[in-house]
């Protein structure tokens, strides 16, 4: 799909396949609204009087001719009340898109739909948005689709500045990979293997400028990167650790380090999952395609900082050589783990990864994302997804990402009773601490190998992924990591 920004001092005359309009619930015009209502001579007003078009939210009628107008088709879509909600503007262009999907030229007055809100933002948000809703899932079909969707959509502006122009760039990149990682979330395990994975990385990196290195199973053995191998000892498909590092900053400026569970498929190893809905541990690799993802986002806008990104890929499954409940691993820090629980395997391998990126990269901080736990889903739903930070600064600045890029995080506690949960008889720690609170003993576990690098962790368990009718990756948490990347350079 193409965006573009374009001027107009009238929108009657503006040359296009389908003009949107918005109008507010309580009566208010926009100023497109007025401009219609004048050269129609009052048909707007009339229209809204008996009913055949509406202010409510997401409410929309569409003329396939207007009088006074040029464009072919006009599309009133209501506002919903004028409380310049964030969420519900991000809504309503979904709704313009899925509404206008065969309609190849669709213009919006979307830079009016909103008061306070900056332009900025807006214009990034309807390029994201427009983006995401148009992109089609990727499926094994032998029928292909119709292939009908919008070609190009242009935004109407006041004035094309740089900030405008830069802010449709940023949008259109996190939404390409937004879709990028949904594309590898959605894959079915047999053809999304660890191999696979660290090979996409190894072609992105190619593509779009950023050294990638891939540890194969001997060099992890050497890296004595035990939660890892322990993890994958029960799947025929050996392990891969990718490392990404992208170098736009000043040299010696320490990296910021993104860190991402890669699990390709979890059956929970020998404490096996339940059958139902288990083809979706495919999604279990969601921190690592999103972790990815955002590297080539970051390398698509040159943002001027410096990344290293690190994910561990690997299967999860019950064989005769997989690790059992009971056993004791010895991770890349040198501390102990016993086993308890093999389906909390996901921290095993971010453990490694974490001390392994602290040691050898030594970043100003730290961030990684992971579908961890069930606990999350419970406590948060399938809307926020769950941050624990260790920096009150990294805290809030991550929380502000979360909101500009409209990928809802909720901060959760990281008390020390947490960690005295996770004690052990035989080994420094255990890998799980009971039903209590298993998203915060999680990331407590976690927390005992980074040190004071400040650190955050992102549980996505609930928000990776959406079950039923609707089944399918949602791309999250990339637009936060990106937006987080991006405010920390402006």
């Amino acid at each position: 799909m193409k965006l573009s920004l374009v001027t107009s001092q009238n929108i009657a005359e503006l040359n296009t396949e389908c003009l949107v309009v918005g109008l507010f619930k309580d009566g208010t015009f926009t100023p497109s609204a007025t401009t219609l209502d004048r050269v129609s001579n009052g048909g707007v007003k009339s229209w809204i009087e008996s009913g055949d078009i509406s202010g409510d939210l997401g409410c929309s009628a569409l003329f396939p001719s207007f009088p006074g107008v040029v464009a072919k088709r006009v599309l009133f879509i209501g506002l919903g009340k004028k409380t310049n909600c964030r969420k519900s503007f991000a809504k309503v262009i979904q709704s313009v898109v899925e509404k206008t999907r065969n309609i190849k030229n669709v213009t919006l007055t979307a830079l009016e739909w909103m008061e306070t809100a900056q332009p900025e933002w807006m214009v990034q948000t309807v390029a994201q948005t427009s983006i995401t809703t148009c992109s089609s899932v990727k499926n094994y079909k032998t029928q292909p689709s119709d292939g009908k969707k919008t070609e190009s959509i242009h935004l109407v502006v006041e004035k094309k500045t740089k900030a405008l122009t830069s802010a449709l760039t940023k949008g259109s990149a996190i939404a390409k990979s937004v879709e990028l990682a949904k594309e590898l979330g959605d894959m079915p395990g047999n053809i999304c293997t660890p191999k696979y994975l660290a090979e996409v990385a190894q072609k992105l990196g190619k593509a779009k400028g950023f050294d990638v290195t891939v540890y194969e199973e001997k060099a992890i053995k050497k890296l004595k990167m035990g939660g890892l191998l322990g993890v994958a000892s029960g799947s025929i498909n050996p392990p891969r650790v990718v490392i990404m590092e992208y170098h736009g900053g000043q040299k010696g400026e320490k990296p910021v380090a993104l860190v991402g569970k890669g699990l390709t498929f979890d059956a929970g190893g020998i404490s096996l999952k339940p059958a139902a809905s288990m083809d979706e541990m495919k999604y279990d690799m969601s921190g690592a395609g999103s972790v990815i993802a955002s590297m080539v986002a970051i390398a698509s806008l040159k943002l001027p900082i410096n990344v290293v990104a690190v994910v561990g890929c690997t299967e999860n499954l019950p064989s005769g050589s997989a690790v059992k409940p009971g056993d004791i691993l010895t991770t890349h820090s040198g501390k102990t783990v016993e086993v308890l629980n093999t389906d909390a395997e996901g921290r095993l391998v971010l453990v490694d990864l974490l001390s392994f990126v602290i040691d050898q990269f030594k970043p100003a901080e730290v961030i990684d994302t992971a579908t961890l736990t069930g606990a999350c889903v419970i406590a948060l739903g399938n809307d926020i997804s769950g941050l624990f930070c260790t920096d009150e600064k990294m805290a809030s600045e991550l929380l502000e990402a979360s909101e500009k890029a409209l990928d809802s995080a909720w901060r959760m506690p990281l008390n020390a009773q947490f960690t005295q949960m996770l004690e052990s008889r035989f080994a420094d720690l255990a890998n799980i601490g009971g039903r209590a609170g298993g998203a915060c003993t999680a990331a407590a576990f976690l927390k005992e190998f980074v040190g004071n690098t400040p650190w955050a962790h992102l549980d996505i368990a609930g928000t990776a992924w959406k079950s039923g009718k609707e089944k399918g990756s949602t791309g999250r948490p990339v637009p936060l990591l990106v937006n987080y990347l991006i405010n920390k350079v402006n």
